[in-house]
């Protein structure tokens, strides 16, 4: 045991990512060789137990996935039990109507932009695309957009 760890070690990390997981999961690779011990074949002991040690940190991530999936869930079920409330729905539509009314405030140019990805959540590239433009182009007016919200908006107004 003690002239393999590392190299066990190293095998469920390279798998998990994760210090604390692949410590466990070397445990568990030792735990499963002394049970596997009697149908050892003595060949290649080094192999044998790098292959015990790579399904363990497989099955360990497979585990850790699954429990992520598990509680995204139940986080899900938990938000369509409790539903949103009327009066927030309507809080939302009339900052969203605020929010469409502001945009169209600002100048022409800078308008599109902001538009496309704040509300539409596009990426540079994409508006580039949809307005035929450069994309540092777009990066320079959604910059100037900024600014100019910072000068024209309050804080408080959303």
């Amino acid at each position: 045991m003690e002239r393999h760890k590392h190299q066990v070690f190293k095998i469920a990390m390279s798998v998990l990512h994760d210090e604390k997981a692949a410590e466990d999961a070397a445990q568990e690779t030792f735990i499963k060789m002394v049970d596997s011990l009697p149908s050892y074949q003595f060949q290649g002991f080094k192999t044998w137990i790098s292959r015990i040690a790579l399904h363990k940190a497989i099955d360990a991530r497979r585990k850790k996935q699954k429990e992520r999936e598990d509680f995204s869930n139940a986080e899900q079920e938990y938000r369509n039990n409790n539903e949103i409330s009327t009066e927030e729905v309507v809080l939302r539509n009339e900052k969203k109507a605020l929010v469409q009314r502001s945009i169209e405030e600002l100048p022409e140019k800078l308008r599109y932009a902001v538009r496309y990805y704040y509300l539409e959540e596009l990426s540079y590239t994409e508006i580039a695309k949809r307005l035929n433009l450069a994309e540092k182009t777009v990066e320079m007016r959604l910059y100037r957009a900024r600014k100019w919200m910072k000068a024209h908006w309050k804080e408080g107004d959303f």
